[in-house]
C-alpha cells in the first residue's frame, strides 16, 4: 500500500519511541527531541502511517536559512523498511521546503550506513563531502601526553575573541585557502550543515563565538557542557597547534568534553589524532537542488 503521509501530532511519540528506541547501539534521540520538533516554527515534521493511523516513519525538516533545507532524523518502522516509505516522507519534506522558498536540501549519513546512502542516491541526493565529528572529554587539570608522559604542552598561540572586524580577513583566508574546497562552502553546527557566508561570520564574532590566534580562526560555542567547533581556518603547518589552542581553551571555559567537526582531510585527521580525539565519527554531507 501507499503510505499515508500527514502532519505529526503528539499523539504519536509512542509509537515513534517504539520503533525508535533501538535505532543504534546506544539507543536513539527522537523521542525525546520529538516534542521540541513539534514546537519549533521553523520546521516541519511529518510521519507515515498504516491503515491504522499509526506513525510507522517520521521526519524532520528543518529550515537553517531562508533557501537550505535541513533533512533529520528519518526513521522507519522495521517492518516498514525498503518498501519506499522513508523516501515518501523525504520527498514530502523536500515538497514542504520547496513551497516555502528553499533552493537546496542536505542531509547527512553516516559513511558506514549504506542503507541509507543509497536510498538518498536513489531520490537524487548526492554526496558533496566527507567530514569527520571529533570528540574528546576535557578532564580536570592537564591532560596527560603518553609519548612523552608528562602535561600536555599548551599551544604557542592562545585563542582570544576576535572582533567583528576579523570576519573578513577570516572570510578572505578561508576563501583563497587550502578548506574551502573539502568544505563545499559549508560550516557545521549540531550535526547540522550550512552555507557559511560573510555574514554568517560576522554575526558569530558578534556573539563572542569567533576566535583567532596566529594559527587561524575558529568558529566556538559553548552548548551545555561541550564546546563546539563547527568551523576553522588554518593551514597544515599550524593545524596540530590549533588542535592544542582549542583544547586550551575547553580546560579555560570548564566543559566536560569538545566536539570539532571538520572536513576529512588527511592532515586535519592527523591533528585530531595527535590530540588524542578518542571518538571520530566519519560522515558523508548530501545535497540536492530544488
Amino acid at each position: 500500500m501507499e503510505p499515508n503521509i500527514r502532519p505529526a501530532r503528539s499523539g504519536d511519540q509512542t509509537a515513534i519511541a517504539a520503533f525508535t528506541t533501538d535505532t543504534f547501539e546506544w539507543g536513539d534521540y527522537i523521542a525525546d527531541a520529538f516534542a521540541d520538533w513539534l514546537g519549533d516554527e521553523g520546521s516541519c515534521v511529518l510521519v507515515a502511517t498504516d491503515n491504522a493511523d499509526a506513525a510507522i516513519a517520521v521526519g524532520r525538516g528543518l529550515m537553517l536559512s531562508p533557501t537550505e533545507l535541513w533533512l533529520q532524523g528519518m526513521r522507519v518502522h522495521p517492518e516498514w523498511r525498503r518498501k519506499g516509505v522513508g523516501s515518501a516522507v523525504a520527498l514530502a519534506l523536500i515538497d514542504w521546503a520547496g513551497r516555502n522558498g528553499a533552493v537546496v536540501a542536505r542531509l547527512g549519513v553516516e559513511d558506514w550506513n549504506a542503507a541509507a546512502r543509497h536510498q538518498v542516491e536513489d531520490i537524487g541526493f548526492r554526496p558533496v563531502g566527507d567530514w569527520v565529528v571529533a570528540v574528546r572529554p576535557i578532564p580536570t587539570g592537564e591532560p596527560v601526553t603518553p609519548s612523552n608522559g608528562g602535561k600536555r604542552a599548551q599551544a604557542r598561540r592562545k585563542l582570544e575573541r576576535a572582533h567583528s572586524a576579523e570576519a573578513m580577513p577570516a572570510w578572505l583566508s578561508w576563501r583563497s585557502g587550502p578548506l574551502l574546497r573539502p568544505t563545499r562552502g559549508l560550516q557545521s553546527w549540531r550535526w547540522r550543515w550550512s552555507r557559511l557566508d560573510l555574514e554568517y561570520l560576522t554575526a558569530a564574532a558578534k556573539k563572542g563565538e569567533l576566535w583567532s590566534s596566529q594559527a587561524g580562526w575558529a568558529m566556538a560555542r559553548r552548548n551545555e557542557e561541550r564546546l563546539s567547533v563547527g568551523w576553522l581556518e588554518c593551514g597544515p603547518d599550524d593545524a596540530a597547534d590549533m588542535m592544542r589552542s582549542l583544547l586550551d581553551l575547553s580546560v579555560e571555559s570548564g566543559v566536560e568534553r569538545i566536539h570539532i567537526t571538520v572536513p576529512a582531510v588527511d592532515w586535519l585527521l592527523t591533528a585530531l589524532e595527535t590530540a588524542q580525539f578518542e571518538s571520530v565519527h566519519p560522515m558523508v554531507v548530501y545535497e540536492m537542488g530544488l
